[in-house]
């Protein structure tokens, strides 16, 4: 059953997570991170929290947080994959592409985190951006072997690594 407004009209529920603040708090959320559940409300609290950048909490957050991107990185190639494989048609190996693409862009949107350094923001974005980089050069070396050139299109014009002009629209 829907929710009602006095109305009758349907209300939207929002589950917020709260922007973290401590260590603790960022650990328990980067978790949520790395599982793929909540992704938006995930991404707000992260661009929204805070962190006291000291030295023994800098080391472990950098490393938890890189620990989550690759696992979401990896997630997303699995899930790109497996869609690849299912993909009867060029409409579907596009929706793969742009899927992936999607993916991506969230990930280096989210490694682009306010509360830290910028010269960690700028290591946290660059992980992604080269894991995105890999794909791409992958994608385009394993479609040399189809002979029709079709894929080889497909992958140049429907880049999976074009994250910073796609974020901003």
């Amino acid at each position: 059953m829907e929710p009602r407004a006095a109305g009758g009209t349907r209300t939207e529920i929002t589950h917020m997570i709260v922007p973290p603040t401590t260590y603790a708090q960022w650990a328990a959320l980067l978790k949520t991170f790395a599982e793929g559940t909540a992704d938006e409300d995930v991404l707000h609290a992260m661009h929204t929290g805070t962190i006291a950048w000291q030295s023994g909490v800098a080391a472990r957050f950098a490393q938890r947080f890189m620990d989550a991107l690759h696992a979401r990185v990896e997630r997303a190639s699995d899930v790109f994959d497996r869609a690849m494989q299912r993909a009867s048609d060029e409409r579907a190996m596009i929706g793969a592409l742009l899927a992936l693409r999607r993916s991506l862009i969230f990930l280096h949107s989210a490694a682009a985190l306010p509360a830290v350094p910028e010269e960690q923001r700028t290591q946290f974005t660059a992980l992604v951006q080269n894991a995105a980089d890999r794909m791409q050069e992958s994608l385009e070396s394993s479609a040399k072997s189809d002979r029709t050139g079709r894929m080889g299109a497909l992958v140049r014009n429907h880049k999976v690594n074009a994250l910073e002009m796609e974020e901003h629209l």
